[in-house]
């Protein structure tokens, strides 16, 4: 499990460590500052690696070789060194050129201290050739900063420290931190409000690594004023961003900016996945994000505090497509019925039930309108047709739905008042396992509450527009905070919902949630939506609806991941390969295999 934690519970986390765990929050603070030094260190040996005549004095770099001192959870989208605004890949030398950058570097190297020998454990070999600046707030997140800039003094950085306030605003364990760098010889410069930023924006001129600690988790206010001033000046830097815990001005809940927001390259967040990180503009934000550990155990402290999701993961994915049996045969291998389909929109419903075959549905019928039916008939070879008869809608659709086992029913089904009959009849009425998906949605806009009186079982497949239709706001409204929508959406309704995007997330009736890491921007096609829907109920043939929600999610997205890794780019995706991908990712993720890695 990867638990993922709101602001609150993280919150609790701490205190319960502190207070129930007698750990100390120095301590804790220390292991955060820590762990996050040695992330940066990793980050500043990579950058670092192919720096002319310095290659005798490097191990190779623990990212690269899987010896990871966090758990990074974005792969980079860009190669190795780049940055998000085209920061370069390597640590400058001196503007006196290549031969005195050397000397200086020999000269640190013959000087530092014996002590820093190499070892396993050792995120990068030091003294670390890296001009660093750290910003502070008066703060806990300052205090992380306090301790990092510590850490990444005694490994051989130029670290310059500047505080957005007076030292005498900054207390409790912050202030040991900040007393503590600044008794060990640490560069401090206060910029407390009406201060000019100009010595701030003459440091990040000249250095090779940014780190924002001004804000972390328990920011609840927009950045106005003086503050929001200082991270204008963060976000023109152009070196490397490395944030604390959370992009300063992030919201940790809904993931939307407050005001004035640090747009980080890399994040390095404590203990665990805050669930603002996994927002799409969470993620733009915050860039790579990786997880340090508070050097507590997890398990007794989240067994009272809880979490509010979990990431999917591939290892339970595969642990639950079980091989078939020898004899197994197309009844039993899922029988599903696709209802979708009208003129002009034929192929949502072809997407739709040829994605369900690929899934491992081993029946599989679209029932239609009659004039769509008799277009399809020549463009269909695997799948078959049936009909709805607009004069005998229940009738009809009673004959088709008989010894099903799932149904897909929604897209490109149309928005008349026929199609709302047949909606109306089979979402409310049919008890069975059901996946509701576009025009099928859209029928409920205006009276979503009456989805809670349905029989049987339902899984919504929304995006954040059809899921604002349905809840009397804006796609927008609903991407500036997934999580707050997701979970009305399933009070109202009280079904499983899948919010589709960036970061899909699966919430259920009893309140859990889990979220999906997966994906990239190749899966905005058209009718990739409709792939999914078939994918599903292909899947509850075979799972309970949780799992199936959960497989469908993962595998889709895995099979964007795979396309982007088999053609190097990020659009041209066609729904239909999608589809034809899903086999191999089944069996991959059967065996225990990674598909990225195969």
């Amino acid at each position: 499990m990867i638990p993922v934690l709101s602001r609150a519970q993280m919150r609790a986390f701490d205190k319960h460590a502190i207070h129930q765990c007698h750990v100390p929050g120095v301590v804790l603070m220390e292991n955060a500052g820590r762990g996050a030094a040695d992330v940066i260190s990793a980050i500043i040996e990579g950058r670092s690696a192919g720096q002319p005549g310095d290659a005798a004095h490097r191990a190779p770099h623990p990212l690269a070789s899987g010896l990871s001192p966090a758990r990074a959870f974005w792969p980079a989208t860009l190669p190795s060194g780049a940055g998000l605004r085209g920061r370069p890949g390597s640590v400058p030398p001196p503007p006196n050129g290549r031969r005195d950058a050397e000397e200086a570097r020999a000269a640190r190297i013959r000087s530092f201290p014996v002590r820093h020998v190499p070892s396993p454990g050792q995120p990068a070999t030091y003294p670390l050739h890296a001009r660093v600046v750290v910003v502070c707030g008066a703060g806990n997140n300052g205090g992380d900063g306090f301790v990092v800039a510590r850490h990444l003094l005694a490994r051989g950085a130029e670290v310059q420290v500047f505080l957005a306030a007076r030292s005498e605003k900054v207390t409790g364990d912050s202030r040991i931190n900040h007393d503590a760098y600044v008794d060990l010889g640490g560069a401090l410069t206060e910029l407390p409000p009406g201060a000019s930023l100009a010595p701030l924006e003459v440091a990040l001129a000249g250095a090779d690594l940014l780190v924002d600690a001004i804000f972390g988790t328990g920011l609840d206010r927009p950045i106005e004023g003086h503050l929001a001033d200082v991270i204008g000046v963060l976000n023109t830097a152009t070196c490397l961003c490395i944030a604390l815990d959370v992009p300063s001005g992030l919201d940790a809940d809904s993931g939307a900016p407050l005001g004035a927001a640090v747009q980080a390259d890399e994040t390095v967040t404590f203990g665990h996945l805050k669930i603002g990180l996994l927002t799409p503009e969470g993620a733009r934000l915050a860039g790579n994000v990786h997880v340090v550990d508070l050097g507590v155990p997890d398990r007794p402290i989240l067994a009272q505090v809880g979490h509010v999701a979990e990431v999917l993961r591939k290892e339970t994915i595969g642990s639950s497509l079980r091989p078939r049996e020898a004899s197994v045969y197309k009844h039993q291998a899922g029988n599903v019925l696709v209802i979708a389909g009208s003129s002009g929109k034929l192929g949502a419903a072809l997407l739709t039930a040829r994605a369900a075959m690929r899934t491992g549905a081993g029946l599989v019928t679209i029932c239609t309108w009659a004039d769509t039916a008799r277009a399809m008939e020549s463009r269909v070879v695997e799948l078959m047709t049936t009909s709805i008869d607009p004069a005998r809608i229940a009738a009809s659709l009673d004959g088709a739905l008989a010894g099903r086992r799932a149904v897909a029913i929604g897209p490109g089904l149309g928005l008349d008042e026929r199609a709302r009959a047949a909606v109306d009849h089979v979402v409310l009425g049919w008890d069975g396992l059901k996946v509701v998906d576009a025009d099928a949605l859209t029928h409920f806009v205006g009276r979503p509450e009456a989805l809670a009186t349905a029989r049987g079982s339902l899984i919504m497949t929304p995006h954040s527009g059809e899921l604002g239709r349905l809840l009397g706001r804006s796609a927008r409204a609903v991407e500036e905070d997934r999580f707050g929508a997701v979970r009305e959406a399933v009070a109202l309704t009280r079904a499983i919902v899948v919010l589709k995007g960036a970061r899909t997330i699966i919430a259920l009736p009893d309140g859990r949630m889990f979220i999906c890491m997966a994906g990239n921007p190749a899966l905005a096609t058209a009718g990739s939506g409709d792939v999914l829907t078939g994918m599903i109920a292909a899947l509850l043939c075979s799972m309970d609806p949780t799992a199936a929600a959960s497989a469908g999610v993962l595998i889709h997205a895995l099979a964007g991941d795979v396309w982007r890794a088999q053609t190097g780019s990020d659009r041209g995706l066609l729904a239909g390969e999608i589809a034809e991908l899903v086999p191999g990712l089944i069996a991959a993720l059967a065996a225990g295999c990674d598909p990225l890695s195969t």
